[in-house]
């Protein structure tokens, strides 16, 4: 069980990834926008960010780049999505982890969060 934090201004597409996530056993905070996502990242510190590039007051390329400038969230790994064809190169410029084009089936967004998990955790028993 891990804790993700979910960061999309599409209400509907929010629930849709929490309940995807929570049904494969993870602990979910969400955030309607960038800034709200930054300061719940900041104070619940979660094991992985799933976040939009598209949102208001800050969007997930930003979003990205400050989390990626703190010391204290710098390792959590992002997934980014987005609609975008070109976003998949965009989001690993920004310093996301992993990409997850919309649409996408339930099934990828639940193997992109484990795979990005696993990740985590043996790079973290490694050091």
């Amino acid at each position: 069980m891990a804790r993700i934090l979910i960061a999309n201004d599409d209400e509907d597409l929010l629930e849709l990834c929490r309940h995807i996530l929570e049904d494969c056993g993870h602990v979910i905070q969400t955030a309607a926008d960038g800034r709200l996502a930054l300061d719940l990242i900041r104070r619940w510190q979660p094991d992985m960010v799933l976040i939009d590039w598209v949102m208001p007051h800050v969007n997930g390329a930003e979003a990205i780049a400050i989390l990626r400038g703190d010391p204290a969230t710098r390792d959590i790994p992002i997934l980014l999505m987005s609609a975008s064809p070109s976003a998949d190169v965009m989001a690993r410029a920004a310093g996301a982890d992993a990409f997850l084009s919309k649409p996408f089936l339930p099934a990828e967004l639940a193997a992109r969060a484990g795979l990005l998990l696993d990740a985590s955790a043996n790079h973290t028993a490694g050091e």
